[in-house]
């Protein structure tokens, strides 16, 4: 009897330290961005674009296309770890009618893995320099503000806490982010030109609808080859999982604007991309259910799993404690024999 309640008190210390490695240790390594996380998210919705074929046939009546059927592919996908630094590529393309591709990015982040806000690059990852969160949210999401760092613009930007809706049946927190400044994403600024003729920036103000040209005067003092800058304004949403923190949904609203410089100021030209697109109700479903099980899995190892440990490991404490009683009673109760029947006797 004695040798089963110490198994059983050795069994219950066993699994009370199990109970704790599992909500200590092993929860903490897997609530985390996995070393080969990958996912693919697209976005649907509609541009407006430069039409390339009709400025190199000189037809500038046809110089934008509008309304423009688009998917945007945005993949994120974890190439290196260094503990809690994850290296991250983050590609984009933008395609348009036909699976035609308008547009690429491409770009690497070291992020923390559990808040996935920016760490030191490792040395040699190639990881660019950010401020706050960039690819998506905490795995730990809060009712408050953070900072996204915007890739148009290279600079952080608030991100703001707007409430709680439903999306796909879960709950989800919502976030806002408007961006705006001077065009700094290097792949883009190269694939657009730096000065045109006046003559061809004049007819791409003709192709636009009167009330969104410059006014006469600004173009009148244009010079022969016209210097060119562009700026990007951005408005983001996103619908963020309150329990696991994955994307469930966005949308993006981004501008490209060519300026040059007027005698008074700056002078916005013409739109060189107006891209509007929402996540498709595919990604939304995916995401959705991904959540769904992300948060089943946390919910096992982080409460069930080590709170069934710390139950069962009480149970057979309590089943050792009452053995030892039940064994204490039995030899208290043999001594009395034996007292009675050496006292008979005598």
């Amino acid at each position: 009897m004695r040798r089963t309640s110490w198994v059983l008190t050795g069994s219950a210390v066993v699994l009370m330290a199990a109970s704790a490695v599992t909500r200590f240790t092993v929860y903490p390594a897997l609530h985390q961005v996995p070393a080969d996380a990958k996912s693919t998210f697209r976005y649907e919705g509609t541009a407006t674009l430069l039409n390339a074929e009709a400025l190199q046939a000189g037809d500038l009546s046809k110089a934008f296309l509008t309304g423009v059927p688009v998917t945007l592919d945005r993949r994120i996908e974890v190439k290196d770890t260094h503990g809690r630094t994850a290296v991250v590529a983050d590609d984009a393309v933008l395609r348009g009618p036909g699976g035609t591709k308008l547009s690429t990015s491409a770009h690497l982040w070291a992020l923390d893995r559990r808040d996935l806000t920016e760490r030191t690059a490792p040395s040699g990852s190639g990881a660019e320099p950010h401020e706050g969160l960039v690819i998506s949210w905490p795995l730990e999401p809060e009712k408050r503000d953070y900072r996204f760092w915007d890739t148009g613009t290279k600079k952080a930007f608030p991100a703001k806490y707007e409430g709680t809706q439903s999306v796909d049946g879960r709950e989800a927190y919502v976030y806002t982010i408007t961006s705006d400044g001077p065009l700094a994403e290097t792949a883009t600024l190269k694939s657009l030109p730096s000065a045109l003729p006046r003559a061809a920036v004049m007819g791409l103000v003709s192709a636009l609808p009167e009330q969104q040209r410059p006014d006469e005067k600004e173009l009148a003092d244009l010079p022969k080859s016209v210097p060119l800058t562009y700026t990007t304004a951005t408005e983001r949403r996103g619908w963020v999982d309150a329990e696991t923190g994955l994307s469930l949904n966005g949308s993006l609203h981004q501008k490209v604007l060519a300026r040059t410089q007027g005698a008074e100021g700056a002078v916005t030209l013409f739109p060189v991309s107006d891209v509007d697109v929402r996540g498709s109700q595919a990604s939304v479903q995916h995401q959705s259910d991904d959540a769904e099980t992300t948060a089943r899995l946390l919910w096992l190892l982080g409460t069930a799993g080590p709170l069934a440990l710390l139950a069962l490991a009480l149970l057979l404490l309590a089943l050792a404690l009452w053995l030892a009683r039940r064994r204490s009673r039995a030899v208290t109760d043999e001594e009395e024999t034996d007292k009675e029947v050496t006292s008979a006797a005598l």
